[in-house]
């Protein structure tokens, strides 16, 4: 009787045991799951507004067409009409994640992720996660733009449209085409594994998904900035204080951004050049003169279009490229000038 009492008892902890393990297995397979959701399916199911351009999934064919527009500037078919001569997207936009934690997007997080994974240092912002902002063509933007702005701060179709238009010199975008830019932003869209969140945050959100979870809706908002902000700096800064030149920042920063556009051969500007000590030379003879093509002038303001010369470059907005990063680039060409 106690040997049957015994094994019984022993039985029923393996039983215990295995449902333990069997719960906990099932727990992690759902936080599995749930962290291949879309961010915006999650606010949604926690009670959050739907966007304006809100989607409710992607067409295979309409990602397809709007990674051709946006990577070559039209259908690799061509058969419509390329938006712009001068431009493609991707001059200017990264297409991935630019910084570790996406709550923190300032510009040494940027060049630190950046140098690490081998990313363009692009004075625009990345495509990646542009879906699941709330405005656009913030800040100093409205100093450059104008009025042209006003209807972009709120409508990712308007904010698409305009740097059609402006920002690449080329023409308005078709319904179908912008349709088909949209479903691409989408299939790049933030996922929940790309924030960084606590298990317990993980679990407390998945648990109350399909419920009205104001609190949770602002939690999950805190993970990722909800904007771009935009700054533009001194078109004759100083050295920061206690700044110290970092000649790889520079380098990197010479390579992975000037030369992402300047480069030979790479027929995005008419201003070519490489890293012969020529370039580099000629770089830092304009260092000193306080005129529109010294870098501190074209890094802050960029160019503009004008009359047989439509295509401009865009400056770097202190998010982009801190004051810091820019002296790196400054001493670097210095540097390689006196080699």
């Amino acid at each position: 009787m106690k040997n049957s009492l015994i094994r019984i008892s022993f039985l029923i902890i393996i039983v215990i045991g295995m449902l333990s393990l069997t719960n906990k297995f099932t727990k992690n397979a759902q936080l599995s799951d749930f962290q291949e959701l879309s961010v915006q399916d999650v606010l949604i199911q926690l009670g959050a507004e739907k966007p304006l351009h809100y989607l409710e999934k992607t067409n295979k064919d309409s990602v397809t067409m709007g990674y051709e527009i946006v990577h070559f500037g039209q259908l690799k078919d061509k058969s419509n009409k390329r938006v712009s001569k001068f431009f493609v997207c991707t001059d200017c936009h990264n297409q991935v994640k630019e910084v570790e934690d996406l709550s923190n997007e300032t510009a040494s997080e940027r060049l630190k992720y950046g140098m690490k994974n081998d990313l363009p240092f692009l004075p625009a912002s990345t495509f990646y996660g542009q879906y699941n902002k709330i405005h656009w063509y913030n800040g100093d933007y409205a100093n450059k733009y104008g009025d042209l702005v006003i209807p972009t701060r709120d409508s990712l179709e308007n904010a698409i449209q305009l740097c059609a238009v402006q920002c690449s010199q080329g023409r308005e975008l078709e319904k179908w085409e912008l349709r088909s830019i949209l479903h691409y932003y989408k299939s790049i869209e933030i996922k929940m594994s790309d924030l960084i969140l606590t298990r317990d945050e993980s679990e407390k959100i998945s648990n109350n998904l399909g419920r009205n979870a104001p609190k949770l809706v602002e939690l999950l908002k805190s993970k990722y900035n909800q904007i771009n902000d935009a700054t533009f700096g001194d078109l004759n800064p100083s050295e920061p204080k206690a700044y110290s030149p970092n000649l790889e920042n520079g380098k990197y920063i010479y390579e992975k951004g000037c030369l992402h556009c300047h480069g030979m051969g790479k027929d995005i500007t008419n201003f070519e050049f490489d890293s012969d000590k020529l370039t580099f030379s000629f770089l830092e003879s304009k260092l000193e003169k306080h005129n529109h093509f010294t870098v501190p002038y074209i890094v802050r303001k960029g160019t503009y279009a004008v009359s047989g010369h439509k295509q401009y470059m865009p400056q770097y907005p202190l998010q982009k490229m801190n004051n810091a990063q820019l002296f790196d680039l400054i001493n670097y060409i210095k540097a390689e000038s006196e080699k």
